[in-house]
């Protein structure tokens, strides 16, 4: 598969976005989430069949069992085909007569399941008839098995493997995408957030570059600013105390401002920007030889990890990857990325989230 045919790339992370997007609203029994299931899955099926004629080569004939296809082959031999014209029932036919000329033979699965896709969504969006819940359920599992079969007769993945980061075009961000991804397909929400959140970093410390906001952003919050004081105050007194505390609520401090900054000048919407960074384990702080210091976030872990459930990481992922690659369109990302040693600030990540989550910290007071 040609990962650099960006167009392709693209199509196939709508692909898999549109199942996506289908399957998170068949969770609902309302009646408009049922009609943006059924609209999601058929729009995901014509899409990739799209896709492999957009890829392949013109069939020079249309082979196999007339059974596969909706209409007589030796009609579809007489006719010319304009894919921008072409519904459902012509797209399926061109597809099949394109995998039957695949050094394997095959065919596109679940040919009278996907006609009753489309017929549903037609019923849905003309005639306002609302699929149930059952057919729903049935025709979002035929649909996924449909989507992976043909996935990888042509392209040898199936949908799984489909990342959306894969439209991210600079290769060290792209790379620690997929590193997050990993952590989640091994079952660790928390790590996975960790990493996704060092990703971004490094695309906003490649954009910070673009823009003047780079100053401020680029001071280190002030852990150190109390230590010698701390140093000749008594451990068990209340002074010490309230140093701690005033050196927490510095640091909370700079990283609202930094928040502030970035959002001013990288374009950041603000209530959006503070979820993530509340769904995230900890802060990355790039220092200048490419090493990684993790700062605490704060917030509990056990508490974290429930929300980083399907939808909780969907999120991330989405908010993530669509702000990355609107920095890349905006030509905010292109030159330099700053380097960073990934598997020093990985290791990091995994001591500072054992740590966490066997030793109970307890959070400083701001008042």
């Amino acid at each position: 598969m040609d990962t650099t045919d960006y167009a392709l790339m693209k199509r196939l992370a709508l692909v898999k976005q549109l199942y996506s997007h289908g399957a998170e609203h068949a969770r609902s029994s309302a009646t408009i989430d049922k009609i943006i299931t059924i609209t999601s899955l058929d729009h995901a099926v014509e899409m990739l069949l799209e896709g492999v004629i957009q890829t392949f080569p013109p069939p020079k004939s249309f082979n196999g069992s007339p059974g596969l296809y909706f209409a007589d082959p030796a009609r579809l031999r007489a006719q010319e085909f304009q894919v921008e014209r072409a519904g459902f029932f012509r797209l399926w036919d061109q597809v099949v007569a394109i995998c039957q000329e695949f050094p394997e033979p095959d065919a596109p699965v679940l040919k009278s399941e996907m006609r009753s896709l489309h017929l549903a969504r037609n019923d849905a969006q003309h005639s306002i008839k609302v699929p149930s819940s059952e057919f729903l359920a049935e025709m979002l599992a035929a649909t996924r098995t449909f989507l992976d079969h043909l996935l990888h007769a042509a392209f040898g993945i199936t949908l799984r493997q489909i990342s959306e980061a894969l439209l991210i075009r600079t290769n060290e961000i792209r790379q620690t995408m997929e590193l997050a991804q990993a952590a989640q397909a091994e079952g660790s929400p928390l790590h996975y957030a960790g990493i996704l959140r060092l990703a971004f970093t490094m695309a906003q410390a490649a954009a910070i570059q673009q823009v003047q906001i780079g100053r401020f952003v680029g001071i280190h919050p002030p852990l150190d600013l109390l230590q010698s004081a701390l140093e000749e105050t008594d451990p068990d007194s209340g002074l010490a105390a309230g140093l701690h505390n005033l050196q927490h609520y510095l640091t909370q401090l700079h990283a609202e401002l930094a928040n502030l900054s970035l959002e001013l000048g990288l374009g950041l919407e603000r209530q959006s920007f503070s979820r993530f960074s509340i769904l995230t384990p900890a802060v990355p702080l790039l220092e200048a030889d490419g090493r990684v210091h993790w700062l605490e976030s704060g917030q509990d872990l056990g508490w974290l990890a429930s929300q980083l459930g399907h939808d909780g990481c969907l999120w991330l992922q989405e908010y993530a990857i669509s702000t990355i690659l609107r920095w890349e369109a905006d030509g905010l990302i292109g030159g330099h990325v700053p380097g960073v040693q990934v598997q020093q600030a990985v290791q990091a990540l995994d001591h500072l989230i054992g740590h966490k989550l066997t030793i109970p910290h307890p959070v400083p007071v701001m008042g």
